[in-house]
């Protein structure tokens, strides 16, 4: 019982993994397509979905500029929540690989004739920060929730309520 349950952990941990290899192949291709597309899906996902919403909500439309640095941000945000889950929680280690995947992606872009902007790795380090925050308090919980399952499988095997 105890080996299948330790391989279960072991095998949601290399789907972790692998999700945050992904998001990690998505955030470097993004920022190898060239300026005209990356400028084509920024205008579409402005006209076809943030701007409508906000419209309807009576705020003011959003620049592609804007909606780019948001973008950015929630990249690296979802990103850093990743990286705190398969560090099991160290804020430290995931923000320092955080930190590199925002240099190595704007590095990415002076290859491929994009601008690389010290801004946009601020922007980054922000979704870095936040994702590293979220990532250690749903760590956090997820840890809670085990250890209180934990304790009613043992009440259940004892027989005490």
């Amino acid at each position: 019982m105890q080996q299948a349950e330790s391989r279960r952990i072991s095998n949601k941990r290399i789907i972790l993994l692998i999700v945050t290899g992904l998001m990690l192949l998505f955030i470097f291709g993004q920022s190898m397509l060239p300026r005209s597309v990356s400028a084509e899906e920024s205008e579409w996902l402005a006209d076809k979905g943030l701007n409508p919403l906000l419209k309807m909500l009576g705020l003011k439309p959003l620049t592609q500029r804007v909606i780019r640095k948001i973008a950015h941000a929630g990249e690296f945000t979802i990103l850093s929540v990743l990286l705190t889950l398969c560090f099991r929680g160290q804020i430290i280690k995931s923000a320092g690989v955080g930190f590199a995947a925002a240099f190595i992606d704007e590095s990415i872009q002076l290859v491929s004739g994009r601008e690389a902007m010290i801004s946009d790795v601020w922007i980054d380090l922000i979704g870095v920060a936040l994702g590293s925050v979220l990532g250690f308090l749903f760590f956090r919980a997820i840890l809670r929730r085990g250890k209180a399952s934990h304790g009613r499988d043992e009440d259940m095997q004892t027989g005490a309520s």
